[in-house]
């Protein structure tokens, strides 16, 4: 796809983050028959969670819903 994020719908826009955030979910679960969070998984969620929380890592997901009035 070579389209620009700023000709993309909200629509368009929410089913590619959609499908990028469900590669990566099957990709850091090693059986997708068996969802379980693995230790390294629990705390590497926890790191980005307090990274995000001491702003030293992107912004919380309930910012960007607000900003992109998605909610």
């Amino acid at each position: 796809m070579n389209t620009k994020v700023a000709q993309m719908t909200v629509d368009e826009l929410r089913e590619v983050i959609g499908e990028v955030v469900e590669e990566k979910l099957q990709a850091l679960f090693a059986d997708e028959d068996d969802l379980e969070l693995t230790d390294e998984l629990q705390e590497r969620l926890l790191r980005q969670t307090k990274e995000i929380e001491n702003g030293e890592r992107g912004e919380a997901l309930e910012d960007v819903v607000a900003r992109l009035g998605l909610s």
